[in-house]
C-alpha cells in the first residue's frame, strides 16, 4: 500500500483547499466606512487615492479641485462676473447644489477684497501721507466745515453744538494719531466697513422690495440678488484696484483699456441683473436702477459718516 489513510486524507484535503475560492475582502472608506466600489466614495466623495504621492500631484489634485471645469467654485465665479442676475435665477428654480451658497459667497468676497485694500492702504499711507499733505490739509478744512455744519433736526441747537464741539475734540486726536501712526488708523477704519456693508445689505433691500413690490417676490428673493451684486462688486473693485497699482508702469498700456472695460461693466451689469431677475421692460427697469442707484449710494454715504463718526468717537 502505497499511502495510509492519514497521509491520503491529508493530499486529498491540501487538493480541496486549492480549488476552494477565496472570499474578496471588502473595502471600505477609511472617512465614513462606507463600502467602496471604485476610486471614489460614492458616500462621502472622497479619493482613495493614498496620500503618499508625489508632491506635485497633490498640488494638482488641489488646483483641479478649485478651478476644474466640474467646480462649484469656477462655476460660481464665472457666472457671477459674466451673466447678470444668472446665480439668483438659478438659486430660486432649486439648481443650488451647483454653486456656492449666497452669504458664504459674500464672505469670502468681502474678506478678500477688505484684507486686500487694507494691506493696499496700509502700503501707501506713509507715501500718500508724505506726498499728499497740502491736499490732505485742505481736506480736513473741507471737512471741518461739513463738522461744523451738522444741524440734526431731532437735537436742540444746545445739544447739536455740544455734539459739534465733542467731534471737534475727537477729530483732533485722530488727526495727531493719523500723523502719528497712519496704516494702523486706516486698518482700524477699514475694519468696520464691512460690518456697515453688512447691515446695510438688508436696508437697500427693502428699497428693492419697495421698488418690486409689484413682482409679488418675497424678501429672501431680493436679498439674494443684493447679494450676489455685491459679491460681484467686491471682486470687480478688487480687480479694479489691483490694475491701478499697475498704472504708472510700462504695463499701462495693457492696463487701462481693461480698467476703462471694467468701469463700464459695472453699472450695466448691475442694470442687466434686474432686468433678467425681475423681467420687466428695459425703459422701466432703467427708471428704476436709477432711483436704486441714487438710494444706494445715500445709504452708502450715511454708513461711511457712521463709520467715520464712530472711528473718531472710539479714540
Amino acid at each position: 500500500m502505497l499511502f495510509t489513510r492519514p497521509a491520503f486524507s491529508r493530499i486529498v484535503s491540501e487538493q480541496e483547499d486549492q480549488f476552494v475560492p477565496a472570499v474578496p475582502s471588502i473595502n471600505r472608506c477609511p472617512n465614513c466606512d462606507a463600502e467602496l466600489h471604485g476610486q471614489f466614495c460614492y458616500s462621502c466623495g472622497q479619493n482613495q487615492k493614498g496620500i503618499d504621492r508625489f508632491f506635485l500631484s497633490i498640488i494638482n489634485e488641489s488646483f483641479e479641485n478649485i478651478f476644474g471645469s466640474d467646480s462649484r467654485s469656477a462655476r460660481t465665479l464665472l457666472y457671477l462676473v459674466f451673466r447678470p442676475g444668472h446665480l439668483s435665477v438659478e438659486y430660486f428654480s432649486g439648481r443650488r447644489a451647483r454653486y456656492i451658497p449666497p452669504l458664504r459667497l459674500y464672505l469670502i468676497t468681502s474678506l478678500i477684497f477688505f484684507f486686500v485694500l487694507s494691506i493696499q492702504t496700509s502700503f501707501n499711507s506713509d507715501v500718500n501721507l508724505v506726498k499728499g499733505s497740502d491736499e490732505a490739509g485742505h481736506e480736513r478744512k473741507s471737512l471741518q466745515a461739513d463738522i461744523d455744519g451738522l444741524n440734526f433736526l431731532f437735537l436742540s441747537e444746545e445739544e447739536n453744538q455740544k455734539l459739534t464741539s465733542t467731534i471737534n475734540e475727537q477729530l483732533e486726536k485722530a488727526k495727531v494719531r493719523i500723523e502719528d501712526n497712519p496704516g494702523e488708523f486706516i486698518s482700524e477704519f477699514l475694519d468696520l466697513v464691512p460690518q456697515v456693508m453688512f447691515f446695510l445689505l438688508p436696508l437697500f433691500t427693502v428699497v428693492l422690495m419697495l421698488f418690486y413690490f409689484s413682482s409679488g417676490r418675497y424678501y429672501t428673493e431680493h436679498l439674494i440678488l443684493a447679494v450676489h451684486n455685491h459679491c460681484f462688486l467686491f471682486i470687480v473693485l478688487l480687480l479694479s484696484n489691483l490694475l491701478d497699482s499697475f498704472g504708472n508702469t510700462s504695463l499701462n498700456v495693457v492696463v487701462a483699456p481693461i480698467s476703462a472695460v471694467v468701469s463700464i461693466w459695472i453699472p450695466i451689469y448691475i442694470y442687466l441683473s434686474l432686468r433678467v431677475f425681475y423681467q420687466q421692460g428695459y425703459f422701466i427697469t432703467a427708471v428704476k436702477y436709477c432711483f436704486l442707484a441714487t438710494f444706494y449710494f445715500v445709504l452708502f454715504g450715511i454708513g461711511a459718516l457712521l463709520v467715520m463718526v464712530w472711528g473718531v468717537m472710539t479714540l
